[in-house]
């Protein structure tokens, strides 16, 4: 069904419109993902939360896996300590499962690190000491900011189903960039008002040992390699979501194309997205495994070492992350050139299903 009423005459949305829509819709959930990292205490002046900020434009469903990773993460620790029931121990868990992070002030020598933050589940709840926000004025200015975040997203998330459902869903490529970039919003919003509800922040002011560079991290990896297996895992759930709301996104990605290009031979599109599907978990598996698997090997962990940990092996692993960053690089900036060719297209046509403006806009205070 149609979202006009019958004798509304409609109204047609031009190429600017679109631009500053599609420019305010990034920029506010840009702003949203940047208030939550600051509501978590993240290192926000580091070079890898710039890169995270930056490659959230492109794939907005990083902060969905982070959301993820960390869910799992307290769930799975916090049934391994269930005798320990307390209020702090619940407390500690679930703002862990939010993605908290707890300020360093005193290290094992005993300086001040009022600079550093760590993860709470890579510190442990021995460790972790927490102080409750008091309700002030400075609180509610943040909860209502926070409110009227998710307040923007969910206008924009309601603009795009109506897009959708009007004119036989003739929507854009930017149109649904804007929806998803809405949904992320409304998700980072709503875990930073679940954040100050909870009115709690952790620091460290006990002696803590931590291995240098190595302060967020799981499953051994130092943050830089869990970043970059956060972006191939939200760049694999961006795909399938692509794919369920259309079929032609399979070729999404130019790395799909290519790896199912080496491993099939004109099968199937689903059977190749499964086959790339199963390679993915894999490759995990062995890298979660891969201590087990070299030893069963015949590979003692002092020989391991010196095959896989020399100078040479180590260059040739800087040399391809390297690669694997530029592919990425590669995929994303493409993406964004074909959404902009298509928009130049569309407006040389003029088909009005593409340029329909909802009338709803000038109801809904939406920026």
């Amino acid at each position: 069904m149609s979202a006009v009423a019958e004798g509304e005459e409609e109204s047609l949305r031009t190429p600017l419109e679109l631009v500053i829509k599609t420019l305010t819709t990034h920029i506010f959930a840009l702003a949203s993902y940047a208030y939550l990292s600051a509501l978590s205490r993240r290192p926000n002046r580091s070079h890898l939360q710039a890169l995270r900020l930056l490659f959230f434009l492109f794939v907005p469903t990083l902060p969905v896996i982070e959301f993820a990773i960390s869910a799992i993460r307290s769930i799975i620790q916090f049934c391994r300590n269930y005798e320990d029931s307390d209020e702090t121990h619940f407390r500690f868990y679930l703002s862990a499962a939010l993605g908290q992070h707890a300020h360093l002030k005193i290290d094992k020598e005993g300086e001040e690190k009022n600079n550093e933050s760590v993860h709470l589940l890579n510190i442990g709840n021995g460790f972790a000491e927490k102080t409750y926000i008091p309700f002030d004025w400075v609180w509610a200015g943040k909860f209502l900011a926070a409110l009227f975040a998710v307040t923007q997203a969910v206008g924009t998330i309601v603009m795009w189903v109506r897009r959708m459902q009007s004119h036989d869903g003739d929507a854009l490529s930017f149109d649904h960039r804007n929806g998803a970039m809405g949904i992320a919003s409304a998700a980072c919003g709503v875990v930073s008002i679940l954040t100050l509800i909870l009115r709690l922040r952790w620091t460290v002011s006990k002696s803590f040992e931590a291995k240098e560079g190595k302060h967020s991290h799981w499953l051994g990896m130092t943050q830089s390699s869990q970043f970059i297996v956060e972006m191939l895992l939200s760049m694999l759930l961006h795909l399938i979501i692509a794919m369920i709301a259309d079929s032609d996104n399979r070729w999404l990605y130019t790395s799909v194309g290519a790896v199912t290009f080496l491993v099939t031979s004109g099968r199937g599109a689903s059977r190749i997205f499964f086959q790339v599907l199963q390679s993915l978990l894999l490759l995990i598996f062995i890298y979660v495994f891969r201590h087990e698997i070299l030893r069963r090997l015949g590979f003692s962990s002092e020989r391991s070492v010196r095959v896989f940990g020399g100078r040479q092996m180590k260059r040739v692993k800087a040399l391809l992350v390297l690669l694997l960053v530029l592919w990425i690089i590669t995929d994303l900036i493409r993406l964004f050139v074909i959404d902009i060719i298509q928009v130049v297209r569309e407006s040389k046509d003029g088909w009005r299903g593409y340029w329909w403006q909802d009338p709803l806009s000038d109801s809904l205070i939406v920026i």
